[in-house]
């Protein structure tokens, strides 16, 4: 099934319907948690945008200093198909926003709050409005100061559905249904990993940068020869190298003042939603 990025197709007529009727009398609707908790290194936030459509936010830090409910702005919107601030951020024609749960969820930490993490954050969206469905390739997708948005899943899963990511640093996600053929979207996570690597290339030590080259050209190798068990490996040897490495060897602190780069936190959660990808081809 097909969609396009500038409007809802159905998924079901009824969905459709109710989707339709939402947009004319909630455009623009934003609602901030009807409640909001957090508990050391969780933020858990329960946003509802009508009777039919709630969604529940969880944000969960490895380790994270100065982490309030003052410190940080959490809204969500019911979005307007033909909204071009959101449709010109699609990634491709192959996607588009989620009849029954057009939603958009914004993480803003306050600039001034001295609230900052390391590494990487765990982002998960959970709503009843639609329901997983294995061969629907709904994902989880996230765009940094109004950029374009990019493919964070590591989890799809039902109940009703719940889709999971990570992240190395905060602004908006979505759940969006992604048709571009596999392929495409793994070459598109390997070109955003050496992009990364390339832009901060002084903020990694060198003999991790060394070891890093070596194992995206591992993938590389492995994807032009259609080894998808050998990317595998060598993506799961990059999140190991990655993940133990110090703050002495790669900048691995993301500030609410953004002052710094989160490289660790930006290569993992690429390495992490290419793991992702690999493993549902």
């Amino acid at each position: 099934m097909m969609f396009t990025a500038m409007k809802f197709r159905q998924l079901t007529t009824v969905v459709a319907t109710t989707a339709l009727l939402l947009f004319s009398t909630a455009q623009a609707q934003v609602v901030t948690p009807a409640t909001l908790t957090v508990d050391d290194n969780k933020i858990q936030a329960k946003l509802t945008l009508s009777s039919l459509i709630e969604v529940d936010l969880t944000v969960e830090f490895e380790n994270s200093i100065g982490l309030n409910a003052n410190n940080i702005d959490i809204t969500a919107e019911l979005l307007d198909p033909t909204d071009l601030t959101i449709t010109d951020r699609l990634p491709s024609a192959l996607t588009s926003a989620v009849s029954g749960f057009p939603v958009l969820v914004s993480i803003s930490p306050k600039a001034d709050a001295g609230f900052g993490f390391e590494g990487l954050a765990m982002v998960e969206l959970y709503t009843k409005a639609i329901h997983y469905t294995p061969t629907i390739p709904w994902r989880l997708f996230t765009s940094h100061d109004g950029g374009e948005f990019e493919d964070i899943t590591t989890l799809t899963s039902s109940g009703s559905f719940r889709a999971r990511g990570s992240t190395g640093q905060f602004s908006d996600f979505i759940i969006l249904l992604d048709n571009r053929p596999s392929a495409s979207v793994i070459n598109d996570k390997v070109a955003s990993l050496s992009t990364i690597v390339n832009g901060n290339r002084n903020k990694i030590a060198a003999l991790l940068e060394a070891a890093i080259d070596s194992g995206i050209n591992d993938v590389q190798s492995a994807l032009a020869v259609n080894d998808d068990d050998a990317a595998l490996a060598a993506v799961d040897s990059l999140i190991s190298l990655i993940d133990n490495a110090s703050g002495n060897e790669i900048a691995d602190v993301w500030r609410s003042s953004g002052d710094v780069v989160n490289v660790k936190g930006l290569l993992l959660t690429q390495l992490q939603t290419l793991r992702f990808s690999l493993r549902t081809l």
